[in-house]
């Protein structure tokens, strides 16, 4: 889809709100202008277009694509601005009408979104004769790097099935899909060509990877996709995104156990620690098979490190039950979590139960968890302090780098030049200023 322009570079600007998936899409939009020789900047430069990627899982998502609307057109009054993703897929009218949007694009038409552009910005028109423009596809023509990540995300999943009573997620997004292992492998390829070392497996519905096709449960389907990864040159690792228990593929344990390259690290949702409240949220599971599982998992790979998602304030949620929550928090040992305040997604189940949770309950809840966060992410630090452990460098901060380890521990150490993007070794030394803290080892050091 390439082509010689001799006019001025057309300047266009991405910006993404929301998970893994939706950085996925943005970063093959990116690539699909950028083989039409638009230049992409960074979303705070003036661009002559502007695209938001947007996400929906809560009303405080809804409110910063807003946000991102105006600000876009105060840097350039203007632009042409483009709002995508799944606030834009559930309810397109509502974004059309906002004031600054000149076109809508819904997740399904992503990899339409340059055919789009070209159609409705007249600087760009002169191109429709001059551009072949891609069929559809849930994956957007593919990427060959990830910007301003030292770890690349493959989206290997879309779409969702679960129909959770909280989450629109299945709406936006569609029925499940799985990506054709050779696609991924060949884009792990391309990954690590352009130096990437460490590859992180994203999707909406994960676990259930396969099982579209026929695949059982039972059945390897991820697992020898992983292996085939591994297996190409410059890859050191691969990680797990989120996923759920439901569909869990025991051909996954024999890898984490040998050490082979498959991070030992899983971020398992758990959303609640009440049994009636996750009856209530439609979760596909219990709290004895969520149970079962992690013992199951952490038998086989006792180093494993669990991350998850916590909801507060869900409809019905008392006192009691979210001490509930607080309580499994605890037992499972998480090195750490996510905590998200609910608020009612338009026209999902959860948005017609009550009792609600008053917002000053949630918000003081909200707070409780922070504070168990900070709990967990100190008792996981010390209890790696001594270790030496391999990490991919990664921007912390204007004066520190950090690096997360194959159990999900990011460890956060003095910024040392021409290190971004390359594994090291760095020794746990402990906590500080709410996160591990620890220093670079010498080449010469080895992990233990």
């Amino acid at each position: 889809m390439s082509v010689s322009i001799s006019k001025p570079k057309t300047k266009i600007a991405f910006t993404t709100l929301g998970c893994r998936v939706n950085q996925y899409d943005t970063q093959a939009m990116k690539e699909q202008v950028e083989k039409a020789s638009l230049e992409t900047v960074g979303f705070d430069e003036v661009a002559d277009i502007y695209v938001i990627n947007t996400c929906t899982v809560t009303s405080g998502a809804d409110s910063e694509g807003r946000q991102l609307v105006r600000r876009a057109k105060a840097k350039n009054p203007d632009s042409f601005v483009v709002v995508t993703g799944c606030l834009a897929q559930d309810r397109p009218e509502e974004v059309a009408a906002l004031p600054g949007v000149n076109m809508v694009v819904g997740n399904s038409e992503k990899s339409a979104l340059l055919k789009k552009i070209v159609t409705e910005y007249e600087p760009l028109q002169f191109l429709m004769d001059e551009i072949h423009f891609d069929a559809l596809s849930p994956w957007g023509g593919g990427i060959s790097r990830f910007d301003g990540h030292q770890r690349a995300t493959i989206k290997v999943q879309d779409g969702c099935n679960f129909g959770c009573s909280f989450c629109l997620i299945p709406r936006v997004r569609g029925e499940m899909i799985s990506r054709p292992a050779l696609e991924i492998v060949e884009e792990g390829k391309r990954l690590a060509y352009h130096g990437v070392k460490e590859l992180v497996l994203a999707g909406i519905q994960l676990s259930s990877y396969g099982r579209d096709w026929g695949l059982k449960a039972s059945e390897p389907r991820l697992a020898p996709v992983i292996e085939k990864l591994l297996n190409i040159s410059g890859i050191q690792r691969v990680r797990l995104s989120s996923y759920a228990i439901v569909d869990f593929e025991e051909a996954l344990l024999p890898l984490w156990k040998s050490h082979s390259g498959l991070c030992a690290n899983l971020h398992l949702p758990l959303q609640s620690g009440d049994e009636g409240i996750l009856k209530a949220m439609r979760r596909p599971y219990t709290l004895d098979s969520y149970r079962n599982l992690v013992n199951k998992i952490k038998a086989e790979v006792p180093d494993l490190g669990l991350t998850a998602d916590i909801i507060a304030g869900f409809p019905g949620e008392t006192d009691a039950a979210f001490q509930n929550t607080l309580d499994r928090i605890k037992e499972f040992n998480f090195i750490d979590f996510h905590p998200f305040p609910y608020s009612d997604r338009p026209q999902t189940p959860g948005e017609s139960l009550f009792p609600k949770v008053h917002p000053a309950v949630i918000r003081e809840r909200m707070n409780q968890l922070w504070r168990l966060k900070k709990i967990c992410l100190e008792t996981s630090a010390e209890k790696a302090k001594g270790k030496r452990l391999r990490v991919i460098v990664e921007r912390y901060n204007a004066d520190q780098q950090a690096g997360l380890t194959d159990e999900g521990l990011r460890v956060v150490f003095s910024q040392t030049s021409g290190q971004l993007g390359k594994e090291i070794g760095v020794q746990v030394e402990g906590f500080r200023d709410g996160h591990a803290w620890g220093s670079v080892l010498n080449d010469s050091e080895k992990r233990v």
